[in-house]
């Protein structure tokens, strides 16, 4: 291989490397300090579980969460802890609970920091109906409306939430009406199911013992 091909492979190399670092560096360059603080804290943590690396006792988040949250924030915590990792989709950095240890003040609770914006957001279920707690800023026009993850996008769709609350009715009221399993096979096509139902109900109905009306005698 010349001499001459050698240095034009490094030179290729070299411009390949200066774009890599450029297209990683750019989007921290457009972003506030704090920003830049966030991201440098958040991008090595992605698919980390964020209790293992102590992510809410950082004070960059955890000072911000407290002024954003004020009353919410124990609650909305409690429930950040049982996420199990921290994700990413595209400028979102974000994390989901995966259940409730207090049912009684929220059902699901949603973080995510904009890496664009650099706006945190925090989303609390409770009976369905989603609270969203957003950051504001003073030298906004207008403002600044949330972005969610997929994961999260469908509890701002009030046609989406009113499905699943459809759905989570259905299902609990097929769990309180026996009955409701032969109506449910038919709808689902599931002939076995079908029968084994209607066996079941009739098997259940001849098994009964019949209630004898007693008749006394006339004197």
């Amino acid at each position: 291989m010349s001499t001459t091909l050698l240095k034009k492979m490094r030179c290729l190399n070299i411009i390949w490397l200066a774009l890599m670092l450029n297209a990683c560096v750019a989007p921290l360059l457009l972003m506030s300090p704090q920003g830049q603080l966030m991201w440098a804290l958040l991008k090595p943590l992605v698919g980390l579980n964020p209790n293992d690396v102590g992510l809410f006792e950082q004070p960059l988040v955890k000072d911000r969460m407290k002024a954003l949250l004020g009353d919410n924030y124990e609650t909305t915590v409690s429930l950040l802890k049982t996420a199990d990792k921290i994700q990413q989709e595209g400028p979102l950095f974000y994390m989901v609970s995966t259940y409730t240890p207090v049912p009684e003040m929220a059902e699901k609770a949603g973080f995510v920091w904009n890496s664009e914006t650099n706006q945190m957001a925090v989303m609390l279920l409770t009976g369905g109906s989603p609270k969203i707690i957003s950051e504001q800023f003073t030298d906004q026009a207008e403002k600044l409306v949330p972005s969610w993850p997929k994961e999260l996008a469908d509890y701002t769709d009030p046609q989406k939430l009113q499905q699943k609350a459809i759905d989570a009715g259905t299902e609990k009221l097929q769990e309180q009406i026996p009955a409701a399993t032969p109506l449910k096979a038919v709808a689902t096509g599931d002939v076995k199911a079908t029968q084994e139902a209607v066996l079941e109900k009739a098997v259940s109905e001849v098994a009964a013992p019949a209630a004898v009306k007693e008749v006394n005698p006339v004197q």
